[in-house]
């Protein structure tokens, strides 16, 4: 059947239905179509990915633009600096300064450690919160560790140094600051 010029020859239950794929592949929804665990900031009204329940869609979520792509480059981009940084810093300021001893090196090294778990940890976070509710919670609880590690990590040096003509309370202090770690770390 022939149509009249500038008409389209496209039923509308097609039309519905090519609307309904395409929404159904979009890579990212409105805070409206996100389900209930998902919607945690009404103020961010687009760009969320809907829940994946797949790693590797998570994974693939690198590649596009959505409403945690600004946290997880940049959490991924700081572990990386913080890594190639302590390695660089040991690598050419530790001949420089024959009076460092291992301590030192050890209290420095906790810091780094602190820094890229914390920021390892919240980019994995960020990348996966759009799998399923559960591992959303679960992600959740490694960004929370991962904050608190970097404190253990920034705690151990600043004791160091600042308690320094006391190794006796840098000992204790160091041992509180691990315990409390450890029992935080413990109660998840």
């Amino acid at each position: 059947m022939a149509t009249p010029a500038g008409q389209s020859s496209v039923e509308p239950v097609d039309l519905v239905h090519k609307v309904e794929t395409k929404a159904k592949d979009a890579l990212t929804v409105l805070w409206n179509d996100l389900p209930a665990w998902q919607q945690d900031n009404h103020y961010i009204h687009t760009g969320y990915r809907p829940a994946s329940n797949s790693y590797r869609t998570s994974l693939e979520s690198l590649g596009y633009l959505h409403n945690e792509t600004v946290n997880v480059h940049t959490h991924l981009f700081g572990a990386v600096v913080a890594v190639v940084s302590a390695g660089y810093m040991y690598a050419a300021i530790k001949p420089r300064f024959q009076h460092a001893t291992d301590e030192d090196v050890m209290v420095f090294g906790c810091f780094f450690l602190g820094a890229v778990i914390c920021l390892g940890m919240s980019a994995t976070y960020h990348l996966i919160s759009n799998h399923s509710e559960h591992v959303s919670k679960f992600g959740n609880r490694l960004d929370y560790m991962g904050i608190i590690c970097l404190i253990w990590g920034s705690f151990i040096p600043s004791i160091y140094y600042g308690f320094s003509a006391e190794p006796a309370l840098v000992r204790l202090y160091w041992t509180m600051v691990c315990v409390g770690y450890a029992m935080v770390i413990g109660l998840r």
